[in-house]
C-alpha cells in the first residue's frame, strides 16, 4: 500500500547522499535521498531536467508511473568502467497531487483556518526549499497546528501581475495544539483557463514565470492572524504555447 506524505519534515531536513568505498571489490556503494518522478524504469530528480537513474525494482515497490515519491536509492558503483546500479531502498512517501479550485467556488467561511509558518525540505542532493514550481506542479510546505486530523487545503488562481502567476491558498483545519507539517503539490495545469482572457493571453506569451501564493498565516509570537505571500523562484512557463 501506497505511504501517504505525512509529517516528513524531520526526514527531509537531514536527507543527504552518502558514499563508501570497498577497494577489494573496486566499486563504491551508497544512497541517495530525494525526490523522484516514476518514468517507466526510471526515477527522475526533483528540478533536474535532463537526470535520470534506471532503477530495476520499482515494481517491487507498488509505484506507478508518474507517482512521485520520497524515495532512498542505494547504489553501487563499478570504479573501474563507471557503470551504476540503482535499487530502491525504501519508500519515505508518495505525494498526493490536488488539483486547483476556482476561487468563486470556495467558501472563505468555512476555508479561513491560517497556517503557522512555511519548512524548508531537500528536494534533491542539492536544493532546498519551502516552495517551487516544477513543471505544472506547485508545491509548498506548511506547518499548522489542529487536533490530529488532517486540514483540508485549497489552491485557486486569482490573478496574473506581470510576469508572476497569483494563487490564494485557503485552509480548513480543526483547532487544535497537534503540530503538523505538510507537504502540499497541486496539479496547476488548469491555471491559466481559470483567469480572464487577456491574463491568459499574455500568461502563454512569457518564457519564465514566478508564483505567489497568497495565505492567512498565524503569527504566534504577537499571538495575531495576518496575511502572507510568499513568492517562489523564477521557473520555466509551463502554460507556454
Amino acid at each position: 500500500m501506497k505511504k501517504i506524505l505525512f509529517a516528513l519534515c524531520t526526514l527531509f531536513v537531514f536527507i543527504f547522499a552518502f558514499t563508501s568505498c570497498d577497494s577489494a571489490e573496486s566499486t563504491s556503494e551508497g544512497y541517495i535521498q530525494g525526490l523522484y518522478t516514476i518514468d517507466r524504469n526510471f526515477v527522475r530528480p526533483e528540478l533536474k531536467d535532463t537526470l535520470y537513474y534506471k532503477v530495476k525494482n520499482i515494481g517491487e515497490h507498488g509505484l506507478q508511473d508518474g507517482d512521485r515519491a520520497y524515495l532512498t536509492l542505494d547504489y553501487e558503483i563499478d570504479n573501474y568502467t563507471g557503470m551504476a546500479e540503482y535499487y530502491i531502498k525504501s519508500v519515505e512517501g508518495i505525494i498526493p497531487v490536488s488539483g486547483l479550485t476556482a476561487a468563486a467556488d470556495i467558501d472563505t467561511e468555512i476555508y479561513s483556518s491560517p497556517i503557522i509558518g512555511l519548512r524548508k525540505v531537500l528536494i534533491n542532493t542539492e536544493v532546498a526549499s519551502a516552495m517551487w514550481l516544477w513543471k505544472n506542479f506547485q508545491n509548498i510546505s506548511i506547518d499548522y497546528r489542529s487536533n490530529g486530523a488532517e486540514g483540508d487545503f485549497k489552491l485557486s488562481p486569482v490573478k496574473l501581475e506581470g510576469d508572476t502567476l497569483c494563487f490564494a491558498l485557503n485552509a480548513k483545519i480543526e483547532d487544535g495544539d497537534k503540530y503538523i507539517t505538510k507537504l502540499l503539490s497541486f496539479d496547476i495545469s488548469s491555471a491559466a483557463n481559470m483567469l480572464p482572457d487577456e491574463e491568459k493571453d499574455k500568461l502563454v506569451a512569457l518564457d519564465s514565470i514566478y508564483t505567489k501564493i497568497t495565505t492567512l498565516w498565524y503569527d504566534e509570537y504577537n499571538d495575531t492572524t495576518r496575511i502572507a505571500e510568499p513568492f517562489g523562484g523564477k521557473y520555466k512557463n509551463c502554460f507556454k504555447n
